[in-house]
């Protein structure tokens, strides 16, 4: 099987799944508009240690067990609670601050955790990667782990870029943007953010009830 094939596949697999505008985009841009590149790109690398670890759990095995009904209801209810938090709280930031950018911004040092919470409680990633990146790493590992082990890197590499780029771009943005645009931002992430877990908090509650 043909390594480089192999490498640019699943480096765009891994684009295509940071690509679309979700949860994690959204609070890469937002915290890019409030805090600078850094407090973006912690928050990407936060997801892709969640991503990560959903591999892991693959290559181990634990598929069948974070299938689980009760595992699932945990994941729709921490994933909507965590996305209303944020989104709420990114609209109250935009109320009660006169400014959004200042000079001198500080790291949000919790973009880490928040990146890392959002990606490992949001079914629609659960389902990406024990559905569609699921069968795809079963179709390497017949012909190797040392491929499989390939295709993950390009994944996670291709996962890796794409944060990177969004990162770079809004920081260099916010530079030339105005404040009152930047609120605007700001506010539609938040917005936006509650949107995104109204679907999770609907599963939730059926799952429960």
């Amino acid at each position: 099987m043909d390594i480089f094939l192999i490498v640019i596949k699943f480096a765009v697999l891994g684009i295509s799944l940071a690509a679309p505008i979700g949860p994690i985009n959204l609070e890469m841009i937002k915290r890019g508009v409030t805090g600078g590149f850094y407090s973006s790109w912690l928050v990407g690398l936060g997801g892709m240690t969640a991503d990560i670890m959903f591999l892991l759990c693959i290559l181990i095995g634990m598929e069948p067990f974070l299938q689980l009904e009760i595992i699932q209801i945990s994941m729709y209810g921490i994933g909507s609670s965590l996305l209303l938090y944020l989104g709420f709280s990114s609209i109250m930031t935009n109320i009660k601050n006169n400014q959004i950018l200042t000079i001198d911004q500080p790291i949000q040092k919790n973009s880490f955790l928040v990146g890392f919470g959002i990606a490992a409680f949001n079914p629609i990633n659960f389902v990406f990667w024990f559905g569609i990146f699921g069968s795809s790493i079963q179709s390497l590992i017949v012909h190797g782990w040392h491929i499989a082990f390939v295709g993950s890197i390009a994944l996670l590499c291709g996962i890796f870029l794409w944060n990177l780029n969004i990162a770079f771009t809004v920081h260099f943005a916010r530079t030339y943007i105005k404040d009152q645009i930047l609120r605007v931002i700001n506010l539609v992430a938040g917005l936006l953010l509650i949107i995104a877990a109204v679907p999770f908090l609907k599963s939730f509650f059926e799952l429960v009830f």
